[in-house]
């Protein structure tokens, strides 16, 4: 059976191949498949264009995904509120409306806590990790990853 670290390292493998497809399909160019060439007249070739549209989306997602995981962490820390009403870690890393969080946390689907990764809303009142609005961010224990 394999482990999670060698689906990992298939998923890093797969990542390559999806971002060397990306590139040839345009949608690292313009974000679509817009510099494709297609007769806009066929409706085959309209019917191929959007499914692969569909694809490339679904793929460029995936491929963020795996890029994520491959991060290395640079901090771990907690959670304090700062001057600014904002969440900062230790090193200064600070969260806000939507901005992407991983967070060690805990609930009723899981004997043991764990890192999840989410999103920072506020309510009007203070901020809170989506998904997770009864968990206080004060003093919540945090990774950051380096984004190259």
């Amino acid at each position: 059976m394999a482990d999670l670290q060698a689906a990992l390292s298939e998923a890093v493998k797969l990542s390559r191949s999806i971002a060397q497809f990306l590139k040839f399909s345009t949608y690292t160019d313009y974000d679509d498949l817009s510099g494709l060439d297609i007769d806009r007249s066929d409706g085959e070739q309209l019917l191929l264009w959007e499914e692969l549209r569909r694809i490339t989306d679904l793929l460029a997602y995936a491929q963020e995904y795996i890029s994520y995981l491959t991060q290395p962490i640079s901090e771990v820390s907690r959670l304090r509120l700062g001057t600014a009403g904002k969440y900062r870690t230790a090193k200064g890393h600070y969260y806000d409306c939507r901005s992407s969080i991983e967070a060690l946390v805990t609930d009723e689907y899981h004997d043991v806590p764990y890192w999840t990764r989410t999103t920072v809303e506020h309510n009007g009142a203070d901020y809170y990790l989506v998904g997770y609005k009864d968990l206080p961010m004060e003093g919540l224990r945090v990774r950051v990853r380096s984004v190259t």
